[in-house]
């Protein structure tokens, strides 16, 4: 049953952020969209993020405490289980919310089962990066076809709404593999997705950040653009009971198991060029000519197994 005014659910999930989780709880408090449900779990902070959090006087906000560290991934799992809204939000304990993201997702979701929209880059003190926003990063992808997912990934969790209803088909999460990721893997075999071309959030990036978009910690290499075969994930994937095609992903399962092993190289260079525009989706910013596909199937089918 939809509802004129829902209760959206914003899942929060706070670790040591009282450095930064001032603003990003006004950003979400002055929303234009104001039937909100605020959950905060935090896990085990030792700072004084809690404190912080306590010290609104809002009916909105409903704060859980951990007396043990879960992981962000756990974490989420929890937040989203205390969400009793029509639709939810996950949310970061460190980046700006524009005052209309709620209201602007809510009145573009439709019939979709999640929506996400684009986020710029801000440092430790809020100041805008001067680099591309996430769309100018990734090729954002919408619709029903799981395939873009398997090897890459352009949904994150601080920029997506979805329905309750999806929640039956998301939960529990597996520790390996970033939550936000599985929601759009989840969300596509459910239904459809979203994405609309409008920046809604300053995505903080700083050295204590989960996710490193740009780079910035000190041990992180960069490797390019050298395709990452996550076999693991697209086991995970494969086995997954609402899949809207199981033998296309179980045939992709195999195809890269087999390449991965250094077998079935020709089986390998054909599923790739048949199904590149969909498997290279998100990587792919700029329409490949079919001769430079081609190529690229034979280099990644004829890889060593360190290159991949």
């Amino acid at each position: 049953m939809t509802f004129q005014n829902p209760k959206i659910s914003i899942a929060i999930c706070t670790y040591n952020g009282a450095l930064f989780i001032r603003e990003q709880l006004k950003s979400i408090l002055d929303q234009t969209y104001q039937n909100l449900e605020i959950i905060i779990i935090d896990d085990k902070s030792s700072d004084e993020t809690v404190k912080i959090c306590k010290s609104y006087n809002d009916s909105r906000i409903h704060i859980f405490s951990n007396e043990i560290n879960l992981g962000y991934t756990k974490n989420f799992e929890k937040a989203i289980t205390k969400c009793s809204g029509e639709y939810i939000c996950l949310c970061d304990q460190d980046d700006i919310w524009n005052l209309n993201k709620v209201e602007t997702l809510l009145n573009e979701i439709g019939t979709n089962q999640l929506i996400y929209h684009d986020s710029n880059f801000i440092n430790e003190h809020g100041e805008v990066l001067n680099v591309a926003s996430m769309a100018n990063r990734y090729h954002m992808y919408q619709g029903k076809d799981a395939l873009p997912f398997l090897l890459f990934n352009c949904i994150s969790g601080h920029a997506s709404m979805f329905r309750q209803e999806l929640t039956k088909h998301l939960l529990p999460f597996d520790t390996r593999f970033f939550h936000d990721w599985w929601l759009a893997y989840v969300a596509v075999n459910v239904g459809t997705i979203k994405f609309i071309d409008k920046i809604l959030v300053s995505y903080r990036q700083h050295t204590n950040s989960i996710t490193d978009n740009l780079g910035l910690k000190p041990d992180i290499k960069n490797t390019g653009k050298r395709v990452k075969i996550n076999l693991n994930w697209i086991k995970k994937c494969s086995d997954y009971p609402n899949n809207k095609n199981p033998e296309l992903i179980q045939q992709a399962y195999y195809t890269f198991k087999m390449l991965l092993s250094g077998k079935k190289r020709l089986s390998a260079f054909l599923f790739i060029v048949r199904h590149y525009d969909n498997l290279f989706f998100i990587a792919n910013r700029k329409k490949k000519s079919s001769v430079s596909k081609i190529n690229f199937a034979r280099k990644l089918s004829l890889a060593n197994l360190n290159e991949l």
